[in-house]
């Protein structure tokens, strides 16, 4: 009797696992694979395509759990000091957009601590630049000048790579209900 009871017990818990994964939505079943080929290129030092994996699917499922996720993953790129393309700067601007969002977060407690770091790097980033002359006021406004300047770059160039990443998508869209369209 006890090995029917297990036998059916074993069916009834197979049957559930089926019927979960039948039922997960689809932003679940993509995460996975798209956190896992970030990770992927991330370690291999293709950070811009682990950022634009996890872009390309924060627009495929804006609002899901799972994109607000994607989100905490570029910004733990932009902030790995290998990446190229990252700063301590874009690194903060996503942990703030991670941050802002009010719905339950996976990393919430990592991502403050990790927005208190990169802002420290950033601050120490600052910093030479300002105590180059501390005895020449000229040359310490020209040098706060020139670094404003630097992250007014910064910003115009991230907010640049922002919309191309965007329009990259939409044209993959586009082209996707093309291919869908022709017999």
């Amino acid at each position: 009797m006890t090995r029917f009871a297990v036998a059916g017990l074993a069916v009834l818990l197979a049957g559930c696992a089926t019927s979960t994964r039948r039922s997960m939505p689809p932003a679940a079943g993509d995460w996975l694979s798209t956190l896992t080929n970030a990770k992927t290129a991330a370690t291999q030092g293709h950070f811009d395509d682990a950022d634009h994996a996890l872009y390309d699917f924060a627009q495929r499922y804006p609002g899901s759990p799972e994109s607000r996720e994607a989100t905490y993953w570029r910004a733990l790129f932009k902030l790995d000091p290998a990446n190229r393309s990252g700063s301590p700067r874009a690194a903060t601007e996503r942990l703030d957009e991670y941050l802002a969002d009010t719905a339950a977060t996976l990393h919430r407690t990592e991502a403050a601590t990790l927005r208190r770091i990169a802002a420290a790097l950033d601050s120490l980033t600052q910093r030479p630049v300002a105590a180059a002359a501390p005895s020449d006021p000229a040359r310490m406004a020209e040098a706060q000048q020139a670094a404003q300047r630097q992250d007014d770059l910064e910003k115009e160039n991230q907010r640049l790579k922002d919309q191309l990443d965007k329009t990259n998508a939409e044209l993959d869209r586009i082209k996707k209900r093309l291919k869908e369209r022709t017999p």
